[in-house]
């Protein structure tokens, strides 16, 4: 087991589902009206809170634990199992008063065909936890990497031919069965018939998972309830509008915490007890990760309306003012992400959970203040809320693993200092340049080379280049 290996084939695996993702954008944003896509984010409100319920923490602790039996392998199981069928099932009969509630009838299908995805994810989350939990993510990536390619091949061309939002529907469930089939074949693990003492099995597990369960909840009202509101009390396009300005904003951003939070479980898990390598390890993975994304959101905060314009097409120009303030939001929440990992591996998700309350009331009053006014200042009080937000988590983060929030500072203030500087010169230089797919080109590239020249002369730096020579 190692870090190196682990972040190497996340990071395969994440890559090519960015590549999926920015050819689906691109292309079935073409072809797949915004309505559409509100309608697919309607259902997404319901399938992320089902989600909750899928396996109520289990596969995480099958992961935390510093051992793990058969019997109680076995028991997360079928608890799983029970869960999966229980959830697919309540949605596929709820589609109809989901329907009603949103005053959409397109919505009643596409969420009883986004049920099957319970069935099959509820049969296999254990076998992807245990292949997580002895880091074999070579099979992992493998396996993602052919679901997602062969779920948006699928898509684009049920796309074409004009079946809108029943496209989206279809790659979400071919990818399940895909990934899920896989899991089970290659993970060279089978249950046992038995079933009895189901709960009795898994009462060592009961708060780890019962804590993890409850900040997922909260969570997901703190995550959603944007989506909720602005279908109810705004229009379908303004949502689809959102969703996209949001999805440009957080896919590449989760999609490398993704990877940092799952390659770093197992080893800070197994390493819990060691607090000077967990907080070396910790303190490397902010600057890492604010490495690639400040350069990348300054990009996509200085020329908004390019990216917008250009790529998806000026139909989506209102997703260009909702990004000025979801850009700097994602700088802020690519690090939120990653502190549930330090309370998860620490075995603290009491503290999670309190934290999970405070960003939830911080976002939801910043919410229904938002809907109140405007989808712009819905998003402005989003960033706002994340900011406030900010501090006490990174405290408390630090605190768990014997730092301080000092150090946190010291370490990455320059990256700050060098965004500034990137943001002022693309600002700059864009009042020179046409908006053409070139320009896009050449500020975005000016501005990551700004941002790498301006921290050569920091410590951090030197240290990377004087490895890299040796």
């Amino acid at each position: 087991m190692s870090i190196f290996n682990n972040l190497k084939w996340n990071a395969i695996s994440q890559l090519f589902k960015i590549a999926t993702q920015l050819i689906s954008m691109i292309y079935l944003a073409r072809l797949i009206a915004p309505e559409d896509y509100g309608i697919m984010a309607m259902a997404t409100v319901v399938t992320n809170f089902a989600i909750l319920f899928r396996d109520l923490g289990t596969s995480a602790a099958i992961v935390q634990r510093d051992s793990i039996d058969e019997s109680l392998k076995s028991a997360i199981f079928w608890l799983n199992l029970l869960l999966g069928i229980i959830v697919g099932t309540a949605i596929l009969f709820s589609s109809s008063y989901f329907s009603e509630l949103y005053d959409v009838p397109k919505l009643k299908p596409v969420l009883s065909l986004l049920s099957i995805n319970f069935f099959l994810l509820g049969a296999t989350s254990v076998h992807l936890s245990l292949l997580e939990r002895e880091s074999k993510f070579e099979t992992i990536s493998k396996i993602e990497i052919f679901s997602f390619g062969s779920a948006l091949i699928i898509a684009i061309a049920m796309a074409y031919l004009n079946f809108g939002v029943y496209s989206l529907v279809t790659q979400s469930i071919v990818s399940t069965l895909l990934s899920s089939g896989l899991f089970w074949y290659l993970s060279s693990w089978s249950p046992r018939i038995k079933i009895e003492n189901i709960f009795k099995n898994t009462k060592s597990i009961f708060s780890f998972s019962y804590q993890l369960s409850l900040f997922n909840f909260i969570n997901y009202f703190a995550r959603n309830l944007d989506s909720f509101l602005i279908g109810k009390y705004m229009s379908a396009t303004i949502l689809g509008a959102y969703n996209l300005a949001y999805r440009i904003m957080l896919f590449p951003l989760t999609s490398i915490t993704f990877i940092v939070n799952r390659s770093l479980f197992p080893i800070l898990s197994k390493n819990k007890h060691k607090h000077a390598e967990v907080e070396k390890i910790y303190l490397n993975t902010v600057y890492t990760i604010w490495f690639i994304t400040i350069p990348l959101i300054i990009s996509l905060l200085g020329l908004n309306e390019m990216v917008i314009n250009i790529i998806f097409g000026e139909k989506w120009h209102l997703s260009s003012s909702i990004l000025v303030w979801l850009a700097p939001t994602a700088i802020i929440q690519s690090i939120l992400s990653t502190t549930g990992i330090i309370f998860m591996s620490q075995g603290r998700t009491g503290i999670l959970v309190l934290l999970g309350v405070q960003g939830a009331i911080l976002t939801g009053i910043a919410f229904v203040i938002g809907v109140n006014d405007n989808i712009i200042s819905l998003a402005k009080y989003y960033f706002i809320a994340n900011l406030v937000h900010f501090f006490p988590c990174m405290a408390l983060t630090m605190y768990v693993i014997k730092s301080n929030f000092y150090k946190l500072i010291l370490k990455t203030y320059p990256l700050f200092i060098a965004g500034f500087i990137s943001y002022y010169i693309i600002y700059i230089l864009k009042k020179h340049l046409d908006h053409s797919f070139l320009s896009l080109v050449i500020l975005t590239i000016i501005c990551f080379v700004v941002f790498i020249v301006s921290l050569l002369p920091t410590k951090e730096v030197k240290n990377f280049i004087n490895r890299l020579i040796k």
